[in-house]
């Protein structure tokens, strides 16, 4: 739909004010889901006014998370510790290359606190609601941008993943939602979690998922993780070999693993073997993960801590036990994080991917708690997700819509790639696609018009 988009604006037959007219008056009919904190209406139709029409995402509306910087907004990332900070003077390098291709940015969306939890929720902007259920979370920490695609608020919306923030809300809102390999999009500001953390492409289709990244990705100087443009190969290709394993988890809801059980078939019908693996990971690298990012995040707000007081409830409570954590339980993190990714690169080599759930739960409501239960074990905090330890290891990994549970949110699955081999993931998201197209709106929802 992006290309078709621009396309139009090229050919003259709508016109950048026109959309985002649209997505302001969307945004607006919409504002019961709180999927879009804050409007940039003004500046987004002086910039619409004056588009020359050019670009790959030529006139474009954008709505950037509460988190990338965006020159003349303001960041809050859901705190109340950035309630009064002033607008941004610069952007981030991710909103910088969306707005040269042609984007206009319309709009903030809402994000849980430093994007720290699956559940979009927080103290200084409410609650998200997720479109296909308003009774069930769009996730977090992109869960803002997630609903405003799921409900077609605009065609294009920044998503990142620090432990699962582009792939979790990508499930539940029905989306393909891609974090790519550590390295692939540079950053030009240094997030909370340090090696974790990588803005994602999210999108309806593969082919927009696609042009997003191919716009973001490249170097930023002094991103000492970044590589050169065209290190990762981001087109679809057909993996020689397809891995499933069950979850990384204690256990899995049933039908979330029936889905999954029909998209394994889908692809064995596209002539691909499926070989069932072990779990290459398990609770203990989760906890290593949260390890890591408890103690960066709580670094990162050292400087305030007289006033971590005003942090959300869940917010404190991990940045309190980040602070805690020695010197030796971090350094046993890392060793343990490269473990990992040694075993994943001789599982995967260079040409294999290993799909298993993207949650192995269904749903959680808006404001949480996050679930501590599926299929038969109970009482694990553990439980919810498959996605944290691939931001530790850095592989890129895509969550691709496979159908909707019991209480109609969506389910995803996950499909991990080798470093830099983007495209791999990207190929068996284009067959599920192919064989078994999923809405590209929630219900209830009309699509964005393509003129």
């Amino acid at each position: 739909m992006l290309a078709e988009l621009a396309a139009a604006v090229h050919r003259g037959d709508v016109s950048p004010t026109e959309l985002v007219e649209e997505s302001l008056r969307r945004i607006e009919a919409a504002a019961d889901l709180n999927a879009v904190v804050r409007l940039e209406a003004e500046s987004a139709l002086a910039t619409a006014a004056s588009h020359d029409r050019s670009g790959p995402l030529a006139g474009i509306p954008l709505l950037v998370k509460d988190g990338p910087s965006v020159a003349g907004s303001v960041t809050t990332v859901g705190s109340r510790l950035l309630a009064d900070a002033p607008p941004d003077t610069s952007d981030d390098v991710v909103v910088a290359r969306l707005r040269a291709a042609g984007a206009i940015v319309v709009g903030r969306t809402n994000s849980p606190e430093f994007a720290h939890t699956l559940v979009s929720h927080n103290t200084l902007h409410g609650t998200t609601l997720n479109p296909w259920n308003t009774d069930a979370s769009p996730g977090g920490s992109s869960g803002g941008s997630t609903a405003a695609l799921a409900a077609a608020l605009a065609p294009l919306a920044t998503t990142s993943d620090g432990g699962g923030s582009v792939r979790i809300p990508a499930a539940v809102c029905g989306l393909l939602g891609l974090k790519p390999t550590m390295g692939t999009v540079g950053r030009n500001h240094l997030p909370r979690w340090i090696e974790f953390s990588t803005q994602g492409a999210t999108g309806r289709s593969v082919a927009d998922v696609l042009l997003e990244i191919g716009v973001i990705a490249g170097p930023a100087p002094g991103d000492w993780t970044s590589v050169p443009l065209g290190t990762a190969r981001l087109d679809p290709e057909r993996p020689v070999r397809v891995l499933a394993c069950r979850t990384f988890r204690a256990d899995v809801d049933p039908v979330v693993e029936a889905a999954v059980e029909e998209a394994l078939e889908v692809l064995r019908s596209d002539g691909f073997d499926v070989e069932r693996v072990e779990a290459p990971s398990s609770s203990a690298e989760l906890l290593h993960w949260f390890a890591v990012s408890a103690a960066e995040l709580a670094q990162s707000l050292s400087d305030r801590r007289a006033e971590w007081d005003l942090l959300d409830t869940s917010t404190r409570m991990m940045v309190e036990y980040g602070s805690s954590i020695t010197t030796e339980q971090y350094v046993e993190a890392q060793r343990s994080r490269h473990a990992l990714g040694a075993r994943i690169d001789a599982l995967l080599g260079d040409d294999a991917v290993l799909v298993l759930p993207t949650l192995n739960v269904q749903w959680w409501p808006p404001e949480g708690p996050a679930p501590d239960a599926a299929g038969t074990v109970t009482g694990d905090p553990t439980i919810a997700v498959n996605t944290a330890e691939i931001n530790a290891t850095g592989h890129p990994a895509a969550s691709v819509p496979i159908g909707v549970g019991d209480t109609g949110v969506p389910i995803g699955l996950q499909v991990i790639a080798p470093r830099f081999r983007e495209g791999l993931a990207l190929g068996v998201a284009e067959v599920i696609e192919r064989l078994r197209p999923w809405p590209t709106v929630a219900p209830g929802y009309e699509p964005f018009p393509v003129p």
